[in-house]
């Protein structure tokens, strides 16, 4: 009995950690279609399918012992699971073949080094627990090296890798000390898996929760974004029809001054009447909404915290990817304005331009020397939500190599540049 519970644990948590891995091998898939319609009947065949493959990889095992068995209901199993997440034949083999692979590791190691096998009979379920932290420990590893691999900043995993790593101890402790009987080491198993599953679910909510929080910050930023660029454009609008309302009037002006020969006048009263119609408020004006949103947002309070604010917009009409461009301009002038507005000189620089099918954005800014913080040597930026720290920065770096581009930081002794260029022939 007590080994029929400690191998229904075992299994139970080993699928689990497989999920875990299918989800790490295909988080940066386009296949997965979480997101479009169908997805609430997508995961309920997902889960139905988790929930046969424990009951029939654990009937398997209990009833033969045999190692084909064994890779068969895996193989297959994983395979069917990996299917709901992406519909490429050779990603599903990969990481299908994968993920088996890692597990028949970690069991070879853990069966051979503590019992003398025999296919076709039955073991000591001690060494499945082994098992399973030796699966959950790669998994961590391979977590760690896929987001390396991706530069995702996150949090690091050597505190969770002693996790499972002293639930191995305590474990080995339990069984090879005569004080405790078998069902104590089956309460101590459940236990231990229950702080090892608890432990990765609280982490990952963490991380969760922080990812929403920042995309809320970011989503509230740009509403107030549109609210203020439409005010301005309502404004600009009303001077407009007020000026069509008497151009007669202004028309004639024009008109006696022309006959009169007095081109200054004519150039002066011309002025006044640009000057009408301009708005203060409307400091970039490139024709696409969106983008003005957020550079007119932001260069507004620059005007309003600090003292040298230079401008030089030169954008097409049609700009395309306007998503993308507006996570750097936001993230970029924030931070740079940040910066700033905590020095006495108070300067900022902002230009981009599109030529020749490449964007090229610098903006730089007078900063206080030594306020720089890095973290395994990548910049942060200085918001006083600590949480937030490397997220937006982050976003930047991963949007500047989708578009095959270059950014250059140069923190210099005064003044902090920033340069990009990104790749973009489709738009001119």
């Amino acid at each position: 009995m007590t080994d029929f519970v400690i191998c229904v644990l075992t299994n139970l948590f080993r699928v689990y950690l497989i999920s875990r891995f299918i989800k790490v091998f295909l988080s940066g898939e386009k296949a997965i279609v979480d997101a479009k319609k169908g997805s609430d009947k997508r995961n309920l065949i997902r889960s139905f399918l988790y929930i046969c493959f424990f009951l029939v990889n654990t009937a398997a095992y209990l009833a033969f012992h045999r190692m084909v068995v064994n890779i068969l209901c895996n193989l297959i199993g994983i395979g069917l699971i990996v299917l709901t997440y992406t519909r490429s034949l050779k990603m599903n083999l990969f990481v299908t073949g994968s993920v088996y692979l890692i597990n028949m590791g970690c069991d070879t190691i853990a069966v051979f080094l503590f019992v003398n096998y025999r296919d076709g009979e039955s073991f000591d379920q001690i060494c499945e627990v082994i098992t399973v932290f030796l699966i959950l420990i790669c998994e961590l590893v391979t977590e760690k090296i896929v987001n390396t691999r991706r530069h995702q900043e996150s949090v690091s995993n050597l505190a969770l890798s002693l996790v499972p790593l002293c639930s191995i101890g305590i474990f080995c402790a339990a069984v090879y000390t005569d004080s405790i009987t078998k069902k104590g080491i089956v309460i101590i198993n459940t236990g231990l898996f229950l702080i090892n599953f608890l432990v990765y679910y609280l982490y990952g909510m963490m991380s969760n929760m922080m990812t929403m929080k920042y995309e809320n910050r970011t989503l509230r930023q740009r509403v107030q974004n549109y609210a203020e660029q439409m005010d301005i454009l309502l404004r600009g609008e009303k001077k407009v029809k007020a000026l069509r309302h008497d151009m007669k009037h202004h028309l004639c002006e024009i008109k006696i001054l022309a006959s009169q020969n007095k081109n200054g006048a004519i150039e002066e009263y011309i002025n006044d009447m640009e000057g009408f119609i301009g708005n203060p408020d409307e400091i970039v004006s490139s024709g696409n909404a969106e983008m003005d949103s957020v550079m007119n947002y932001m260069l507004r309070r620059a005007k309003r915290e600090l003292h040298t604010v230079n401008v030089n917009v030169q954008l097409p009409d049609d700009m395309g990817h306007v998503f993308d461009l507006n996570v750097i301009l936001g993230n970029l002038m924030e931070n740079a304005i940040d910066a700033a507005a905590q020095t006495e000189e108070k300067f900022l620089d902002f230009s981009v331009e599109m030529k020749q099918g490449f964007l090229r954005l610098q903006i730089e800014n007078s900063y206080q020397s030594g306020t720089l913080k890095r973290e395994k040597g990548r910049l942060l930026s200085s918001k006083a939500e600590e949480g937030l720290h490397g997220i937006g920065l982050e976003n930047v770096r991963k949007i500047v190599e989708k578009y095959n581009g270059k950014m250059d930081v140069d923190p210099g002794e005064k003044r902090f540049c920033v340069t990009l260029i990104l790749y973009m022939p489709e738009i001119e």
